[in-house]
């Protein structure tokens, strides 16, 4: 349609002058679409014949004999713990969200948290005690 209306103006712009050059370019493309048609006929005799033989060839040569692909492509069964992630191993103890204050500690309760500091050699604690006085003194003037 856009092609009709530049023509249209071409020729009110410019009278006769344009009028063989249209008639050649209205000629060619009714040709172009004349063309086109009988391209796409064809095709479509050609095409949808060829389709129906070539899907019934399919459709036959299943029902008699065995399917090809299947010997080529063969696969062994997946077990169904094989589609899940296995769960982590349970190696911390479990979480306890809230606890009760004990009032009174036994001597088993604390030995988890307590070390008794006659384990430790005697000079560990001179030079523990040694640095935290120097550490103490050190900003003193």
């Amino acid at each position: 349609m856009k092609l009709a209306e530049l023509a249209y103006n071409l020729k009110w712009f410019f009278p006769g002058l344009l009028d063989k050059p249209l008639k050649a370019l209205e000629k060619l493309w009714a040709q172009k679409k004349v063309r086109m048609i009988v391209v796409c006929s064809v095709v479509l005799i050609i095409a949808v014949p060829l389709a129906i033989v070539v899907s019934a060839r399919i459709i036959l040569s299943a029902d008699g004999k065995k399917n090809m692909m299947g010997d080529v492509f063969s696969f062994d069964q997946i077990a169904p713990e094989d589609f899940f992630i296995p769960e982590e191993p349970d190696f911390l103890p479990p979480v306890m969200l809230e606890q009760e204050q004990k009032k009174t500690w036994s001597v088993e309760d604390a030995a988890e948290f307590w070390t008794p500091p006659s384990q430790f050699p005697r000079e560990f604690w001179l030079e523990e005690v040694s640095n935290s006085i120097d550490r103490l003194l050190e900003p003193l003037p």
